[in-house]
């Protein structure tokens, strides 16, 4: 999980401070026993997410880090959007906005706060 700030983009609703650009990248490797289909391999995926560049955003930027590092954002799973099999797949559970025209939403960072909270992150 790598991030950038974007002085230049501004989401709907957060005009002026900016864009954090959140790059996930997950190495293709071998589901585990807690997965589908344990010892089976599966490809490598890449994803962008959107936040902020204000307060709110930079903790809530903090909270993914750490849910990225316990392993709680992406799983192995079918895909509802290509309908393959075993493959990474967001974690449903925490939501992230995956593109700009997400925006706005004015209650989503306190959705995802609640949602990683759920999971045992807290707010730095």
């Amino acid at each position: 999980m790598t991030h950038t700030v974007s002085r230049v983009i501004s989401l709907p609703g957060y005009e002026g401070c900016g864009t954090i650009v959140i790059q996930y990248y997950i190495p293709s490797g071998f589901q585990e026993p807690c997965h589908p289909c344990p010892g089976r391999m599966y490809g490598s995926s890449q994803r962008t997410a959107y936040l902020p560049n204000n307060k709110e955003g930079n903790e809530v930027l903090k909270m993914l880090r750490k849910a990225f590092d316990y392993r709680l954002v992406f799983t192995i799973g079918d895909s509802v959007t290509t309908g393959c099999t075993g493959v990474i797949t967001w974690n449903d559970d925490i939501h992230h906005k995956t593109s700009a025209y997400g925006y706005p939403d004015p209650d989503y960072l306190k959705r995802v706060k609640e949602e990683l909270a759920a999971k045992g992150i807290t707010a730095p």
